[in-house]
C-alpha cells in the first residue's frame, strides 16, 4: 500500500519498479557463490582439495534430493492413472 501512496502523491514511479529482476536475481546469485568461494579460499584451515570435494558434495547432494523427489512424483502421477497395489488377499467366498 505504501508503494501506491508513493506513486500517487509523488507523481512518479520508485526506482526498483522499472528494475529488471531477472538480471538482479543473476547478480545476487553470483555475489552469494562467490561469498562462499571466499569463505573457502581465506580460511587457512581448508586447502584447494577439501572446496573442491565440498563443492562436489554440495553438487551430488541436489542430484539426490532430485533423484528422490522424480521418485514420489513418478509415485503420485501413477497413483493418480489408477496404478495401485492391489491387496488379493480376498475372503474365501470369493
Amino acid at each position: 500500500m505504501l508503494i501506491c501512496f508513493y506513486y500517487y502523491d509523488y507523481g512518479r514511479r520508485p526506482e526498483f519498479v522499472d528494475r529488471d529482476w531477472a538480471e538482479e536475481y543473476a547478480r545476487q546469485r553470483k555475489d552469494r557463490m562467490q561469498d562462499a568461494i571466499d569463505d573457502y579460499l581465506q580460511d587457512d584451515r581448508v586447502t584447494a582439495y577439501r572446496a573442491y570435494e565440498e563443492i562436489l558434495c554440495c553438487i551430488h547432494d541436489v542430484i539426490s534430493y532430485h533423484k528422490n523427489n522424480l521418485k514420489k512424483a513418478e509415485n503420485l502421477r501413477d497413483l493418480m492413472l489408477g496404478y495401485r497395489n492391489t491387496d488379493l488377499n480376498l475372503p474365501e467366498r470369493y
